[in-house]
């Protein structure tokens, strides 16, 4: 463990200030209007199920859209245990997927349906799967989505991904044969700060929107993108962050916009959203990461505000961690199974 503590030193008490800006609440609780006061709000909490063929008869299997509040119809895979209905409703998990990936094969799903989870998994709109982007964008970007939008909190385009994940959400929770009260949000890098930032926005304002059925009851993050952006990009060396490089260079090679840039990317960075989440939370983080470094992972736990869980990986890199899905394992079971003690 020498080794181990000697890493872990400065990262453990690392918590820098937020860097939320003076509307950063009323800026998301404006957007959320978008969703629950719509006349027409049920139609965007809704899942769109389609039975597909797999030979397990104690899984049922769906492919499943979902109309988001700009038009774009998302993608994604929906399973539950055969037995589940709205006499025996079960626990429920959203899955979120890593940057430039999609919904995922049914095998990764499987692994939770066949514990008695129902498991919604959707494509990051815009990515490497079945859904389009179809905002329209008023200045250019570099290849790939982190930098599109860039003039404008309100034009940027994680801005729409972040509302998407809250629709997912209350839509999985309006199933009949899901326990509302007993959800739970996973996934790896940019997966991981959706699961932390959705959870941090039905949390804080579930009070104001008496629409919203879904509680949050558990969050795992691994290795989470999007937080503490701005050391983020000061200390990367490869994965997205080097499109935000690329973007300088080609729009702004002198930085003259940089405090403007950082500005607009705040509202994105998981690291502010993080002391709205209180539920359970267990992350994973890599000390050899050099896409989203170590210490940014400690900066988003060391905010949140709920009971907590770190767990350092020595040797990993940004990757997968497969000694960590045992842990994740557990760690649901306890909380949403009840088989555990």
């Amino acid at each position: 463990m020498r080794i181990t503590n000697e890493k872990l030193t400065e990262l453990i008490n690392y918590k820098p200030e937020l860097t939320r800006q003076p509307d950063f609440s009323v800026f998301w609780e404006n957007n959320l209007k978008q969703i629950f006061e719509n006349e027409n709000y049920p139609k965007f909490l809704r899942l769109d199920l389609k039975e597909y063929s797999y030979p397990l008869r104690n899984i049922k299997v769906y492919k499943a859209t979902m109309p988001a509040i700009d038009g774009t119809l998302i993608h994604g895979w929906y399973l539950y245990p055969a037995q589940a209905n709205e006499e025996n409703k079960v626990p429920a998990l959203v899955r979120f997927h890593g940057y430039s990936s999609n919904k995922g094969k049914l095998c990764e799903l499987l692994l939770w349906a066949l514990q008695g989870y129902a498991v919604l998994a959707f494509d990051v709109r815009g990515q490497c799967g079945d859904t389009p982007d179809n905002r329209v964008y008023t200045t250019g970007s570099f290849a790939g989505w982190l930098t599109r939008g860039l003039s404008s909190p309100q034009e940027y385009y994680y801005r729409q991904v972040y509302l998407d994940c809250v629709q997912q959400i209350e839509a999985l929770a309006r199933r009949p044969e899901v326990s509302a009260d007993k959800i739970g949000l996973f996934g790896n890098s940019q997966g991981a700060a959706l699961a932390i930032i959705s959870a941090g926005l039905l949390t804080k304002f579930s009070p104001l929107f008496p629409q919203l059925t879904a509680k949050v009851a558990i969050v795992n993050a691994a290795i989470p993108f999007l937080s503490d952006i701005e050391k983020a990009y000061r200390e990367h060396s490869d994965g997205p962050w080097t499109e935000l490089d690329w973007y300088f260079r080609m729009f702004d090679p002198f930085h003259k916009q940089e405090d403007k840039v950082f500005e607009i990317l705040s509202y994105f960075d998981a690291m502010n959203f993080a002391p709205w989440v209180s539920c359970p939370v267990l992350m994973a983080v890599a000390l050899k990461d050099t896409t989203c470094p170590p210490a940014t992972a400690y900066a988003l736990y060391n905010h949140l505000a709920g009971p907590k869980r770190i767990i350092p990986y020595v040797d990993y890199a940004h990757e997968s961690i497969d000694n960590h899905t045992d842990e994740q394992i557990v760690f649901f079971a306890q909380k949403l199974l009840d088989k555990i003690n």
